[in-house]
């Protein structure tokens, strides 16, 4: 394989356009028959400049020429010749330009190591990939290892840090109301527990808000719900506390707000923070929850709790009021990771 000069310039002397000078300019474009030409070398060139041949002051890259001096205007260039030299086995330095390399012609073996910046990444070898919309265990992640000098490793997606929660579902709703909210097909093997977090208001004075398991799309659990709910409150009317205790067996729901809630549009609403157990024989929950009462506006605050007297095997949870509807609700379900 031959590299080097064109075959049409490799011939021992070659004649070159003569310059034109401005008596300001020091840089000049070597051309043979107005094409660009790259000498081999400085030293192949004889510059002949109003009878004087010029040497050791100019320099050349690639086809360009510079003069260390200003020719006047008044100067006339005689000739340029260029010695060749035959076939080169050194290829000059900027004679191998984009156009003469084939396609996929530099491999991995050409680049530098840690030569690569960001400024020759293109952006689209991610953003123009196909989204994913969830993620697998094994799906894998770049990161720069700081723990050996920041080399490049991958990290797989289940030794991720997930925080604990997962989120699985949510409901909310603003100045309207809504008779019954569902979860359905949330619970499975993949947690052991779930956490459910809001709060809902009462349209109705005296609402309790009530939960009842799910299974298939169904309720399940007549009769078959076991709920306790200590309180302790505080009476704005003469500020004074006490506990309250209200417990339920045999029940057809399990029931927070036992006390019964205020309508007070948004206001006034039943918040709480519950963790539900769906895989163990007998289904559990328990948790937080705060109120006002209807009847003489005590605010209630404190544990409720339940257990199922079988195993209801659910999938799901539906929330809803003792009497009238909701609104204002916001609520999400998550599953904990262990």
């Amino acid at each position: 394989m031959y590299l080097g000069r064109g075959i049409d310039q490799i011939n021992n002397i070659s004649t070159l356009d003569n310059l034109s000078f401005n008596g300001s300019d020091t840089v000049f474009n070597l051309t043979q028959n107005s094409i660009a030409f790259v000498p081999v070398s400085a030293d192949a060139l004889q510059i002949q400049i109003d009878g004087v041949i010029q040497a050791n002051n100019f320099t050349i890259s690639g086809s360009s020429l510079t003069f260390d001096f200003v020719p006047s205007a008044s100067s006339v260039c005689n000739s340029i010749k260029h010695f060749g030299v035959g076939l080169i086995t050194t290829v000059s330095d900027g004679a191998v330009t984009t156009a003469k390399l084939g396609a996929d012609s530099v491999n991995g073996s050409k680049i530098a190591d840690d030569s690569i910046s960001d400024e020759h990444l293109d952006i689209t070898a991610i953003t123009g990939q196909t989204a994913i919309t969830s993620l697998a265990d094994t799906d894998k992640f770049l990161v720069s290892d700081a723990s050996d000098s920041g080399n490049l490793k991958y990290v797989e997606k289940q030794y991720l840090p997930s925080g604990g929660l997962v989120k699985l579902g949510s409901s909310s709703v603003g100045n309207s109301t809504v008779s019954t909210i569902t979860f359905d097909s949330i619970f499975s093997s993949t947690y052991e527990s779930y956490r459910l977090i809001g709060f809902v208001n009462a349209d109705t004075g005296g609402t309790q808000t009530n939960f009842k398991l799910r299974a298939s799309g169904s309720d399940v659990g007549s009769s078959a719900y076991t709920r306790i709910e200590r309180h302790t409150y505080h009476d704005p009317s003469d500020s004074s506390s006490s506990q309250q205790t209200i417990h339920g067996n045999n029940s057809n729901e399990w029931i927070i707000a036992g006390g019964g809630m205020r309508s007070d549009s948004d206001t006034a609403p039943c918040w709480f923070d519950l963790t539900f157990f769906p895989n163990t024989s007998r289904q559990f929950f328990n948790g937080t929850a705060s109120y006002v009462k209807n009847t003489n506006s005590q605010v209630h605050t404190g544990y409720v709790g339940g257990i199922t007297q079988s195993n209801l095997s659910p999938d799901g949870i539906r929330i809803f009021p003792s009497t009238g509807n909701f609104k204002y609700v916001d609520i999400s379900i998550f599953g904990v990771t262990q």
